[in-house]
């Protein structure tokens, strides 16, 4: 099976789900392709442009759409579930997929009524990461868009300034900070239920002790071991549980031993594009 991986080509998503597990797959990974003729099969990771959307249609490739992260943002991280399930039917009108892949089991869900293969298939762990050395609590850290964080900004550096600890945003490695915050304040729909495991993964592979929402992508991949905070006070009572050198460290080696690795993640792709298509 010839199987292109194509979209835009200019997200942190694109680098996941196109360019890590295309080359995992032995796929040719081509952002914005011109030439789909000679494939098989294509996976279109996000977003979509009208002209590859009509190169794909014209020369009747299947393709599979890999939804992740590809609503309208900001703006969609504010709708609630009816508006993001009429955008997703659609999207799923103009892209006339063969299959879907889904980021989270909600997602999957919410995919299940138009008549076509989905699977569920979560983020992997970033390749490469150093396993955290675990040394007593002095850096809070966190990976994303700062304005993502939201109410959350205020809230980490007063947690920090009153602890006497320093808050690093976009650290050089995971394993630079003592613990990882993967929080969002996005109220919406599809930020609490579609996005990805994405943050969860790079503290597992990465062994960081971590703080989390609930979302839906993290609360689905979750091994046990995380900490969950919803408001100011359950954000001090998680870096009060994990304030000790020695939890942090039994923690690291849960998370660690729980990672989704891209190995694992492509096998579960390439069985489920090899059993439908």
């Amino acid at each position: 099976m010839h199987v292109l991986i194509t979209g835009k080509g200019s997200s942190g998503s694109w680098q996941i789900r196109g360019v890590q597990l295309g080359q995992t797959l032995g796929a040719s990974i081509v952002p914005n392709a011109k030439d789909v003729a000679p494939y098989d099969l294509a996976v279109l990771v996000k977003r979509q442009t009208t002209d590859l959307l009509r190169s794909l249609h014209r020369c009747e490739v299947p393709v599979i759409w890999d939804v992740v992260d590809a609503w309208p943002q900001p703006v969609g991280n504010a709708w609630q579930k009816k508006q993001c399930l009429e955008w997703l039917a659609n999207e799923v009108r103009t892209i006339r997929p063969a299959g879907i892949v889904a980021a989270t089991r909600v997602m999957a869900q919410d995919c299940e009524g138009f008549g076509v293969p989905v699977l569920t298939l979560p983020h992997h762990a970033r390749p490469g990461l150093r396993p955290n050395p675990i040394r007593p609590l002095k850096v809070l850290g966190y990976e994303g868009g700062e304005k993502y964080l939201g109410r959350w900004l205020p809230i980490v550096k007063r947690q920090c300034a009153a602890r006497g600890l320093q808050f690093v945003i976009n650290p050089a490695e995971v394993a630079d900070v003592d613990i990882l915050v993967a929080l969002r304040d996005c109220p919406g729909y599809a930020p609490r239920n579609w996005k990805s495991n994405v943050k969860l993964a790079n503290a597992q592979g990465s062994g960081t002790p971590v703080i989390c929402n609930r979302e839906a992508g993290y609360l689905e991949t979750a091994c046990g071991v995380e900490q969950w905070a919803d408001d100011e006070a359950e954000l001090a009572a998680a870096l009060d549980a994990l304030e000790s050198v020695e939890v942090r460290r039994r923690t690291g080696q849960v998370l660690r031993a729980s990672t989704l690795n891209i190995d694992s993640v492509a096998a579960i792709y390439l069985e489920w594009l090899r059993s439908k298509f």
